[in-house]
C-alpha cells in the first residue's frame, strides 16, 4: 500500500511539474505574466528549482522580453545564469532561453551589431548541436536575410533557379501540418522554376527510446513517404551541420533563396500557404524580370 501511495504521490508531482510549462506559455500568449510569474512562484517554494522551474523561468524570460519589461527580462536571464554556469545536456532549454533573450536585450539597447557579436562569442562556446542550432538560429533572424546563402551541398546542383529550404524533423507534429499546404505549393510552383530542398538529421532516437542511425533513417524514411507524398522528389539530405548552420533548433523552418543565391526570406516558423505562395512568387517574378532582360 505505501508503495503504491508513493508511486501515486511521484505521478502527481511529475504532471504538476509538466503542467508547470504549459500553464506559464499560456498565461505568457494570452498577455497575463503576472499570473504566469505566481505559478512559478508556488511552484518553487514546492520543488525548489529543479529543471522544470528553470524551464518555466525562461518562459518567463522570454515573455518579459516580448512584453517590453526588460528590466524583469534581466532579472530572469541572470537568475538562469546563476542557476546554469555551463552548458549541461539536461538544461539546455533554459540555457538557450537565456542566451536568446540576452541577445535580444542587447539588440534593443546596443544595436543588432552588439547583439550578434555577442551571440557569435556564444556559438563558438556551444557544443550540443540543438543549442548551437538556435543560437544560429538567432544570428540568421538578425542577419541572414539579404546575405549569399550558406552552402548545401544539393544547391549546387540548382544555382541560377530559386530555392525553397524545407529543414524538418520526422516526428515534427508542425511540419507533418505543414505537409498538405507545402506540397500544394510545391506542386504549383515547381513547373516556373521553383526547386526545393528539404534537409533534416539524426536525433537518436525513434518513437522517444534510443535508435541506431540506420533505424533513424528509415523511419524518416518511412515517415516522408507516407506524410509528404506531395513532396515526392524532393532531396532530403541528412546533416547535423546544415540543421546548425541554418538554425533549424525549430521545425519547420523555412529559407527562400532566389536565382542569384541569395536568402529573401528566413523563418523559424510554419507559414500559411498563401504567405508563403506570395513570398515565393515575389522571387520568381525577380527571376522572370531578369531572365528577360
Amino acid at each position: 500500500m505505501r508503495k503504491l501511495i508513493l508511486a501515486l504521490v511521484l505521478v502527481a508531482s511529475s504532471s504538476q511539474a509538466a503542467d508547470l510549462v504549459r500553464g506559464v506559455r499560456f498565461k505568457i500568449s494570452a498577455g497575463d505574466l503576472a499570473t504566469g510569474m505566481a505559478q512559478v512562484e508556488d511552484y518553487k517554494r514546492e520543488h525548489g528549482a529543479d529543471a522544470e522551474y528553470l524551464d518555466a523561468i525562461g518562459w518567463l524570460a522570454r515573455g518579459a522580453e516580448m512584453l517590453r519589461r526588460p528590466d524583469l527580462a534581466r532579472e530572469y536571464v541572470a537568475e538562469l545564469h546563476r542557476e546554469i554556469p555551463n552548458e549541461k545536456a539536461e538544461l539546455l532549454t533554459p540555457f538557450g532561453a537565456a542566451i536568446e533573450v540576452e541577445s535580444k536585450l542587447i539588440a534593443a539597447r546596443d544595436g543588432r551589431g552588439a547583439a550578434i557579436r555577442f551571440l557569435d562569442g556564444e556559438l563558438a562556446r556551444a557544443t550540443a548541436p540543438s543549442l548551437r542550432s538556435r543560437i544560429s538560429k538567432n544570428i540568421n533572424l538578425l542577419s541572414l536575410e539579404g546575405q549569399p546563402a550558406p552552402e548545401v551541398d544539393a544547391l549546387a546542383s540548382m544555382r541560377g533557379k530559386p530555392v525553397l529550404l524545407f529543414f524538418w524533423a520526422y516526428w515534427c507534429g508542425d511540419c507533418k501540418a505543414q505537409a498538405a499546404s507545402l506540397g500544394r505549393v510545391w506542386q504549383k510552383y515547381r513547373s516556373q522554376g521553383l526547386a526545393m530542398i528539404a534537409p533534416t538529421r539524426l536525433y537518436g532516437t525513434v518513437a522517444d527510446k534510443p535508435a541506431t542511425p540506420a533505424e533513424e533513417k528509415a523511419e524518416l524514411e518511412k515517415v516522408w513517404k507516407d506524410v509528404y507524398a506531395g513532396l515526392d522528389g524532393v532531396p532530403t539530405p541528412v546533416s547535423t551541420d546544415v540543421m546548425v548552420r541554418y538554425g533549424a533548433s525549430a521545425t519547420p523552418t523555412f529559407a527562400l533563396i532566389d536565382r542569384k543565391g541569395v536568402v529573401r526570406l528566413y523563418t523559424p516558423t510554419r507559414l500559411s500557404e498563401a504567405e508563403l505562395s506570395r513570398r515565393i512568387e515575389e522571387v520568381l517574378a525577380d527571376a522572370g524580370s531578369l531572365q528577360s532582360r
